[in-house]
């Protein structure tokens, strides 16, 4: 037989073991919730990162699969369809050149060699077809910035 307290007489230690138990499912069950949502919400963010050369050295294996790839626009190549908002143009680096297709809005600072990064999918018959077109900031931004800083610590 148990002894009891003042304190814990008349309450049944089976009683108390219930509510032990339910404490640990639930918090068993909060604990999981949160780890599938930090396990989802990482899916879907992880891009691979490739190179133009990269991609192309997978051939069929690179088709349909999602990644990011860099490179310098090349100028000449850009073709803007303003009414169908339908945005072709290459990308290269040391590797070669990759043709890009993407639906959107124009951005204003796509122009010859400024550098872009594209997330999409590579279909069968080589084109980029980008969801998302991403363009770093002109040089000439970060050298004024630079000449600013300068002069105001003098």
């Amino acid at each position: 037989m148990t002894e009891q307290t003042p304190a814990t007489a008349g309450i049944p230690t089976v009683r108390r073991r219930g509510k032990q138990t339910k404490f640990i499912i639930g918090g068993a069950v909060i604990v999981a919730a949160v780890a599938f949502l930090i396990y989802s919400s990482m899916g879907g963010s992880t891009l691979f990162y490739m190179t133009v050369d990269e991609l192309k050295s997978q051939g069929a294996e690179g088709v349909g699969k999602k990644v990011r790839v860099a490179g310098l626009v090349v100028g000449d190549t850009i073709q803007w369809d303003e009414k169908k908002l339908d945005l072709r143009f290459e990308i290269q680096d040391a590797g070669g050149r990759l043709a890009v297709a993407y639906h959107g809005l124009r951005p204003d600072m796509l122009q010859d060699a400024a550098e872009a990064v594209v997330e999409g999918k590579l279909n069968s018959q080589g084109i980029f077809e980008a969801s998302n077109l991403m363009l770093k900031c002109p040089s000439k931004y970060e050298e004024a910035a630079t000449k600013q800083a300068s002069s105001s610590n003098q």
